[in-house]
C-alpha cells in the first residue's frame, strides 16, 4: 500500500458526513393524563411567580417546548391533543401547525377530580383511525402519551430488598 493511499483512507475515516434526507411530515397526537394526581405539586420546581409547579404545569411547558422545537425542524409538522381520564376525549381534534392553537389548547387543559383506571382501548382505536388519515396524506402519525403512572403497593421486605420482586409484590388497584 502506498503512503498516500493509507493517509487518505485514514483521513477519510475520521471525517463524518451526514447524507441528506427528507424530513417526513408528522402528525403528532398528544394524549395527556388529567387525573387528580396531575395536580400534585413538584417539590423542586417553581414557576416564574415563585409558586410551586404541578405535574400538569410541567407537562404543559414540556409540550410547548416540544412543539416549538419540532416546528423549528419542520414547519409542516402538525399537532392535536386528547385528554385521558376515565375516557379519551379530544381537547383539540384538528391537526394544526399553528402555535397559537397549541397555546390555547394548553390554557384549556385542566385536571379532573375523577380517579379511575382509564380504558386505553379507545385511545388505540382513535390512534389507528388517525393513522389511516395521516397515511393517506403521506404523513406519519406519532402518539405521545403523558400518562402519570402511580402504582400503589404495600411495602414489603422483598420489594425493598429485591427490585425484581416489584411485579409480584405490588398490584394496581382497580
Amino acid at each position: 500500500m502506498e503512503e498516500g493511499d493509507r493517509r487518505s483512507r485514514e483521513e477519510g475515516s475520521s471525517r463524518y458526513t451526514l447524507q441528506p434526507s427528507r424530513i417526513c411530515n408528522e402528525d403528532i397526537l398528544f394524549c395527556i393524563d388529567i387525573d387528580p394526581s396531575s395536580l400534585v405539586e413538584m417539590k423542586t420546581a417553581t414557576g416564574h411567580n415563585g409558586r410551586p409547579l404541578t405535574r400538569l404545569d410541567s407537562i404543559k411547558q414540556s409540550i410547548l417546548l416540544f412543539v416549538h422545537s419540532k416546528l423549528t425542524i419542520n414547519p409542516d409538522h402538525r399537532f392535536a391533543f386528547a385528554t385521558l381520564s376515565n375516557t379519551v376525549s379530544w381537547l383539540k381534534k384538528d391537526f394544526s401547525s399553528d402555535v397559537e392553537s397549541t397555546m390555547a389548547a394548553m390554557r384549556g387543559l385542566s385536571a379532573t377530580n375523577i380517579s379511575t383506571q382509564p380504558d386505553l382501548t379507545n385511545l388505540f382505536r382513535l390512534a389507528a383511525h388517525e393513522a389511516k388519515k395521516s397515511r393517506a396524506q403521506g404523513r406519519i402519525l406519532r402518539v405521545v402519551n403523558s400518562i402519570l403512572l402511580q402504582i400503589k403497593c404495600a411495602p414489603t421486605a422483598s420489594v425493598a430488598c429485591e427490585p425484581e420482586a416489584l411485579h409480584s409484590g405490588c398490584h394496581v388497584p382497580s
